[in-house]
């Protein structure tokens, strides 16, 4: 048989083409960079993040209807309250708000004239005493991350964060102190 008659049967004995690393990382390249620019655009959007803020007040003045003197918190502007619930039960009243601080971590104050164990059971027995803004608060390690309780006679207050906040909790402390006066 000779080359002549391959052709008119149309077998032809080619080697397939080398693949090489060049071509390789091309087409790599043409995959990752449209992700890369995804991505910063995502990363610079998120940077900018708005939150909705949330208005306290009707929940303020109905916790202080019901009996509860409750702390406004003196904080800078950049932590936004984003959430307030008031639940008022026949033996406490409790208030929770809920604080965005300008790390980005979401820090939860719930002030009740109850005790602390009926609103979180986390915190329940003795914790470990933390100093923060003058005030004598116990530390709890609870499942969400920690939790820190300061009791007086006419206010329990418990300051809750998760772990990326724990390290915001001195701060939100010191506006719950200030707030007081102390």
């Amino acid at each position: 048989m000779s080359s002549d008659d391959l052709k008119i049967t149309g077998a032809s004995h080619t080697r397939p083409k080398q693949r090489r690393l060049r071509d390789m990382v091309l087409s790599l390249a043409v995959l990752l960079v449209p992700l890369g620019i995804f991505l910063g655009v995502w990363q610079w959007a998120a940077d900018d993040r708005q939150v909705s803020v949330a208005d306290t007040s009707a929940d303020y003045a109905a916790a202080e209807g019901l009996g509860l003197a409750p702390v406004h918190p003196e904080l800078p502007e950049q932590w936004r309250p984003i959430s307030s619930a008031l639940a008022a039960g026949e033996e406490a009243v409790t208030l929770r708000t809920g604080w965005y601080s300008p790390e980005g971590a979401g820090l939860q104050l719930v002030q009740t004239d109850g005790e602390a164990a009926e609103v979180n059971e986390a915190v329940a027995g003795a914790g470990e005493p933390v100093e923060a803004a003058g005030i004598e608060w116990s530390s709890y390690d609870i499942p969400e991350g920690e939790a820190w309780v300061m009791e007086s006679e006419r206010l329990t207050v418990i300051l809750t964060a998760e772990t990326d906040g724990i390290a915001e909790l001195p701060e939100l402390a010191a506006g719950v102190a200030a707030g007081l006066g102390s």
